[in-house]
């Protein structure tokens, strides 16, 4: 059952003058191409309705960062600060406000950009709703007044807004890899949709955009945060279909044709993929399991490769209530791009591994999260043995510790010191040198102190006996 969602008479000259055009736009839960027909009257006019056909769906023949040349970005600096400055005013309808934005725009792309960061800017976020509850606050001129509705709302004032630029535009509903997401419990075919989002018809392929994930995230309390991301501007659709599922119709090709992917997944293969977040798609991350739920015995290891330098990536293990089990994880770093996180939890159980990580260069910012996976480890040693404690020098230089490979080492006690990396030209444990060989391993034997003190691994890259020495390694003596 298709609804009227944006009605507008436009005066058009025609051969016999100037006569009222209506443009009629209609949403339905099939969103296929085809013509519309119906018929309208009114004091002294009436005439037939026809919609355009939706343009074909096909696979994106560019991807996002083909189509935008430097050119546009820097064209879009001068429409998003022109966006963020609209005065009030110019926003009390959503023809008013596409009139504001538009003398800035000579393109769909950048008609398209202007709405996106205006709304993204401007349009704040509700509490979690279903998808069919308070409906109201959904439609465009009730969104614009209030300026705060949730995922339904934003969809909707942006295909508003579009159809109002002459731009085409669907607003597609379904599942959507939330803050409040659980792998445990996977999408089925009979949810409710719960988020809606948007695909508009820009050089000459579909493309997605996201408002409200653009403008803002719930952290996993469901408190939202507003904070823009360009990410969710014309997404690429291999990095979408990660955690956008359409659910637009019960007939599968509809919803497969939506995907834009030249393979199609599965709602089943969409719960079995991992979510990762909008920077861990950004920075090409590849990894060993694309499982959410790792089942193993004892310990696992996961390997993470990046298309960008990182400086570090971190590891943090907990249980389901939140308990911290770090010591039971470590990073080792192989090469300038791949990562290995071994778990080795204490003993069976769920646990919640997260993984962050820090782009080289960029000093003042936190690691961001990249992923989480829910661990379930059905089998452990009698005695579990912490991991050592890694420094971040240690992935710097690449370093891989071969043994010992416990955090806690017995006191008064001969121990075998044993890694090894192509970068360092010294190591040594405290003040006692390690031999290197000539594969880059260095290997000694030391004598542990008493309980309740530590020992560290320390390397340097330079030969100097007076060069700097940095931290690798910490362990523990009891």
């Amino acid at each position: 059952m298709a609804k009227i969602v944006f009605i507008e008479t436009i005066p058009k000259p025609t051969r016999m003058g100037n006569s009222p055009t209506v443009e009629v736009y209609l949403t339905s839960d099939d969103v296929v191409s085809g013509d519309v027909v119906g018929f309208f009257c009114g004091p002294g006019n009436q005439g037939r309705i026809r919609s355009k056909p939706v343009p074909n769906l096909k696979v994106p023949g560019f991807k996002k960062k083909d189509i935008l040349a430097d050119k546009d970005l820097e064209k879009f600096g001068e429409i998003d600060e022109h966006a963020l400055h609209t005065p009030s005013n110019a926003a009390s309808s959503v023809k008013s406000l596409v009139n504001y934005l538009a003398p800035m725009t000579a393109t769909d792309v950048e008609k398209v950009r202007a709405i996106y960061r205006w709304i993204t800017a401007n349009i704040s976020h509700e509490a979690s709703h279903s998808m069919d509850d308070d409906s109201m606050t959904s439609e465009p001129s009730t969104v614009l007044g209030r300026r705060c509705t949730h995922a339904d709302g934003y969809a909707t004032l942006f295909a508003a807004m579009c159809k109002s630029a002459g731009v085409p535009v669907v607003t597609l509903s379904g599942f959507a890899k939330r803050f409040d997401y659980d792998p445990e419990i996977p999408f089925t075919s009979r949810d409710k949709p719960n988020h809606s989002w948007n695909a508009v018809f820009v050089e000459e392929d579909w493309r997605f955009v996201d408002c409200c994930w653009g403008a803002g995230r719930e952290d996993e309390a469901g408190r939202w945060t507003p904070k823009f991301e360009e990410f969710w501007f014309l997404t690429d659709p291999d990095k979408f279909i990660n955690d956008h599922y359409p659910c637009t119709s019960t007939d599968t090709k509809i919803i497969t044709n939506w995907q834009l992917m030249k393979q199609p997944i599965s709602l089943d293969e969409f719960n079995k993929t991992v979510r990762l977040e909008e920077v861990c798609k950004e920075w090409g991350i590849e990894l060993s399991y694309t499982e959410p739920i790792l089942i193993f015995r004892k310990e696992i290891h996961i390997t993470l490769a990046a298309s960008v330098l990182l400086r570090n990536v971190i590891a943090t293990l907990e249980t389901v209530d939140r308990v911290s089990m770090d010591e039971y994880t470590v990073v080792y770093r192989f090469d300038t791009l791949t990562f290995s996180i071994q778990c080795r939890p204490p003993s069976p159980g769920t646990y919640v591994l997260k993984i962050f990580g820090k782009r080289d260069g960029v000093q003042s910012e936190r690691p961001k999260l990249l992923l989480r996976y829910n661990l379930k480890c059905t089998d452990c040693n009698n005695y579990v043995k912490s991991l050592p404690y890694v420094y971040t020098h240690a992935q710097t230089y690449q370093c891989t510790l071969h043994e010992p490979n416990s955090r806690e080492l017995p006191s008064k006690s001969e121990v075998r010191i044993r890694l090894s990396s192509s970068h360092l030209r010294q190591v040594n444990v405290e003040d006692i040198p390690l031999e290197c060989d000539e594969n880059g391993t260095w290997e000694g034997v030391v004598m542990t102190p008493q309980a309740g003190e530590t020992i560290v691994i320390f390397g340097s890259t330079s030969d100097e006996l007076q060069g700097r020495f940095n931290s690798l390694y910490k362990f523990f003596i009891v």
